[in-house]
């Protein structure tokens, strides 16, 4: 509270609005691949009232554009509205960038003086909260916060580290793509950083743009493509393309070798040096070929050796072993998987919204009176309640009440005999992870789920693996968890256990691995009854756990959204809220399956303690 007894409100923002738009309309005649190397994405707003993080979402899910940039009026209409409060409320207006220190590295050409006085200056993120929020015209200014500040203060903040190393990776800030940090009683002192020439997000978004992906969407699929590949092949070249050096540092040489606008604006000189070393790009919608997939994989390799490069010098240099992670290159969780897996680190705490989103928070906990003491929840149920839009009232499929525990018995029974459903209850995930609340769920004893869910529920690519969710009390029966993983928000991949492998194929990528959500009963405790009563039936404490969402969509924010996926895909059942919906092949299924469950003694009763 503050002296006058009301709530101490801070809200943070992230996202440049404009910042497409202007390269656009500059450089004409770009692909649309080459129109998304541009800085900004992933607009989100995130509220701390009295040192409570209560609410945070992605401007994409208001406006269906996935990894939208525009200004997040509607995340932060949310964010207040399911707070209680107004713009009259907010004290402080935090900004994840502060390009007003960069000014005078703005004037090297006409383009970059245009770029910093339509976008990048500071005064236009005033302008811009002033317009779409009149009331906080001439009562609040936009504070703006250094972008890897932000990151840093999102993974220190809720990794509950007294003390730790604070490592952030991305494309990049306003000038770094890599910054050390030594977190201790609150205070966040930087150690070392590294400019964009060492940006291991720009060279792994160039080798997604390369390989016909989307740069700054399918970098995921660069890394699932990753583990089918030899990396033998392109060892010599990547050793060239990332040059590790002494203290920790390295840097990619190919980022230098864009010297005019245009050049450097597509990296034109960067993939042809791609080109050079033998991988020619591929057009975008054809599939990766055998010597693309090689090279991804040698990517990936040489990303996750520099990776361990820093974080291992910074570790032996400062003897903290516990280390929090942050920027996109932290979503790498085959990286951190190799990392936690290492030996050089006790524990890593992974910022759940790793990417651009979660500097929202990050912005607003620069502003916190004591960031150390803020309080974040476990879990990242942050943002819009399944109810606030429920389903229409009139649909052509059979529909029905379900309480909770008798919606998750039957879920579990449904699972079991082969149903692939959608779940939508509660709050909704802040970043990019399903954890219970809007995720497609499905039973990983059969491989061809994988196979189903990929081409025709999500209508995606086959090689992209479906991630699995486990009873946390079964964890290390079923997957090979180093001590230093935490895998609560399916942040890290690890091996599955070789003698499960056979058992789960739907959920066991190429190399024997998995990225992980280890679900706790008194976190996603929903979830948790349905892994519960699916074990139960099937003895596998396992379940197929993605977002429930299809391809070029983002995951659905309320009950409209849960069932409009639910209606242009072939997901056979979805539960939205206490209401659960069949398609007609099923119907009569989970008529009995919701009968059985109401039954004294089923199992998800059971789990529940009998209610």
């Amino acid at each position: 509270m503050t002296a006058t007894g009301t709530p101490r409100v801070v809200l943070g923002y992230s996202g440049l609005d404009g910042s497409q738009e202007c390269k656009t309309r500059e450089f004409p005649g770009l692909s649309t691949p080459e129109s998304r190397l541009f800085q900004g994405l992933d607009s989100a707003a995130a509220l701390l009232v009295d040192g409570n993080l209560v609410a945070a979402v992605q401007q994409e899910r208001f406006s269906g554009s996935k990894f939208d940039h525009r200004f997040p009026r509607d995340a932060i209409d949310y964010c207040l509205r399911s707070a209680g409060l107004d713009m009259a409320d907010v004290q402080v207006v935090a900004h994840n960038f502060d390009y007003g220190r960069m000014a005078a590295f703005s004037q090297a050409d006409a383009y970059s003086r245009l770029r910093y006085s339509s976008v990048y200056d500071p005064a236009n993120q005033t302008r811009l909260l002033h317009a779409n929020h009149p009331a906080a015209a001439g009562r609040l200014e936009v504070r703006p916060v250094n972008h890897h500040r932000a990151h840093a203060l999102s993974a220190a903040v809720p990794s509950g580290f007294g003390e730790a190393l604070v490592v952030v990776l991305d494309g990049m800030g306003e000038l770094h793509a890599v910054t050390v940090h030594h977190w201790k009683d609150g205070e966040l002192r930087r150690l070392a950083a590294l400019d964009f020439r060492s940006s291991l997000g720009l060279l792994y978004g160039l080798t997604t743009l390369h390989l016909g992906f989307w740069p700054n969407s399918d970098e995921y699929k660069v890394m699932a493509l990753a583990a089918s590949g030899d990396p033998a092949r392109f060892r010599p070249a990547l050793r060239d393309a990332v040059v590790l050096e002494a203290d920790g540092r390295f840097s990619v040489p190919l980022l230098g070798m864009n010297h005019d606008p245009r050049a450097r604006e597509t990296f034109s000189g960067s993939r042809q040096r791609l080109v050079d070393y033998g991988c020619p790009a591929q057009e975008p919608g054809r599939p990766p070929t055998p010597l693309q997939t090689d090279f991804a994989a040698a990517v990936q390799e040489r990303v996750e050796e520099a990776f361990l490069h820093v974080v291992g010098h910074w570790v032996r240099q400062t003897g903290v072993a516990r280390v929090a992670l942050a920027g996109g290159v932290a979503l790498n969780c085959v990286a951190v998987g190799r990392l936690c897996a290492s030996g050089l680190v006790e524990e890593v705490y992974v910022q759940p919204a790793a990417g651009d989103e979660g500097t929202a928070v990050g912005a607003a906990l620069a502003f916190a009176a004591d960031p150390a003491a803020v309080r974040c929840p476990p879990m990242t149920f942050l943002g819009p309640d399944v109810d606030e839009t429920p389903p229409p009232s009139a649909t052509p499929y059979w529909h029905a009440p379900a309480a909770p525990v008798v919606a998750e018995g039957a879920a579990a029974a449904l699972l079991a005999e082969g149903c692939v459903l959608g779940w939508a209850q509660g709050r909704l995930e802040f970043g990019p992870r399903a954890l219970g609340n809007r995720s497609i769920l499905a039973d990983p004893r059969e491989r061809g789920t994988r196979d189903r869910v990929n081409a025709a529920v999500k209508f995606r690519e086959g090689f992209r693996p479906l991630a699995p969710a486990v009873k946390s009390e079964s964890l290390h029966a079923w997957f090979d968890v180093p001590a230093a993983a935490q895998l609560r928000h399916m942040t890290v991949t690890v091996p599955v256990r070789p003698e499960c492998r056979d058992l789960i194929p739907a959920v066991v990528h190429d190399d024997g691995s998995a990225r992980v959500q280890s679900v706790h009963a008194d976190e996603v405790p929903g979830l948790w009854r349905i892994l519960d009563g699916f074990e139960r039936l099937t003895g596998v404490p396992v379940l197929m756990n993605t977002s429930l969402n299809v391809k070029g969509q983002p995951t659905a924010r309320d009950g409209a959204e849960a069932y409009a996926t639910f209606s242009s895909s072939q997901l056979d059942v979805v539960f939205i809220g206490g209401t659960v919906y069949a398609k007609p092949a099923w119907e009569q299924r989970v008529k009995d399956a919701l009968a059985a469950a109401e039954r004294p003694g089923a199992p998800a009763r059971e789990a529940a303690g009998g209610r």
